[in-house]
């Protein structure tokens, strides 16, 4: 087909902004830990989610199918729901609930740990098709600690942001080849769609102190705080403060570990020598600040009566 004159093309509006040429603005670096939120912005509702339980898991010995869950007693949907998150009945159910959820503060590094989660569909904020020279980066707390390292910090981040501005701006680059000479530290968010019974498996694998950043245990921490203001009767089933047996088992066998264990996980012999740190993670500067965050959220979490709700 010929190239044609714009006036003769119905073209809609861009979904990208266009900010060529726009001046150079520094860039503003935030607390990664007060950045991240987590929203669910769907899920079924306390009666669906009854619903899905006394119609999978009530009728599978019965001669006729039920489809009203209101013929169930409501002592009868409790309990099935308890059995089912106990391990008592079959787990299909926690497959046939269906969460979707926001999570924003995010670096690079971040978003390659949520991608992991295969179960998971996701959706991401574009940095290929999207100009990015607005966008913040989100700092740890222990680069933030210290003035000498959050200077040079700053300064390497400004010049990576110059050096794609300019790149763009004089034709040098497309938007392809421009973001790669950006640092992973600038901010992301995704869109995910999970079921409860992987969105549990998240939160657990991700919950480790051990063997994860404290970006992953905040996420973690918060979603499943969001999780149980909607269905409070799982809280028992999820406990951030359990040892990580992962990292204790690993650790035994002399397996490469990067920090000493902290209280929670001291069911072991161990030396500084089998670690590559001689301290714990939270022992490092900025440590502080995710102790306060995850001693804040598990004060909302212990506040939640673990009951059912029921129409």
């Amino acid at each position: 087909m010929p190239r044609v004159n714009r006036d003769d093309l119905y073209i809609e509006h861009m979904h990208s902004e266009r900010k060529h040429n726009e001046p150079f603005q520094p860039v503003e670096i935030v607390n990664q830990l007060d950045a991240i939120d987590v929203t669910i912005t769907d899920a079924p509702s306390p009666e669906q989610f009854r619903k899905i339980f006394a119609i999978f898991l009530l009728n599978t010995c019965r001669d006729t199918i039920i489809t009203d869950h209101k013929k169930f007693t409501e002592p009868m949907i409790d309990r099935t729901i308890d059995q089912c998150f106990a391990g008592e009945l079959l787990p299909t159910a926690l497959e046939a609930v269906y969460i979707s959820w926001t999570v924003s503060g995010l670096d690079m590094i971040d978003t390659t740990h949520l991608i992991r989660h295969r179960a998971f569909s996701f959706s991401a904020q574009l940095h290929g098709d999207r100009d990015v020279r607005r966008d913040r980066v989100v700092a740890k707390p222990g680069i933030l600690s210290n003035p000498v390292i959050r200077d040079r910090y700053e300064t390497l981040c400004n010049d990576a942001l110059r050096l794609y501005v300019d790149s763009l701006d004089t034709g040098a680059l497309n938007l392809f080849d421009a973001r790669t000479v950006l640092p992973r530290c600038f901010e992301h968010f995704y869109m995910v769609r999970s079921p409860l019974k992987d969105l549990m498996g998240y939160c657990r694998a991700r919950a480790c102190e051990q063997l994860q950043p404290i970006s992953d245990n905040v996420v973690a921490l918060k979603l499943w705080l969001e999780v149980l203001k909607i269905y409070p009767w799982l809280k028992p089933y999820i406990d951030f403060r359990r040892p990580d047996a992962f990292y204790q088992t690993m650790s035994k066998k002399g397996k490469t570990s990067l920090f000493p264990p902290n209280e929670k996980n001291e069911g072991f012999d161990w030396h500084e020598d089998m670690f590559l740190h001689p301290i714990h993670r939270d022992e490092f500067p900025g440590g502080e600040k995710y102790l306060g965050i995850r001693a804040e959220i598990m004060a909302q979490i212990d506040a939640i009566v673990p009951e059912h709700h029921r129409e």
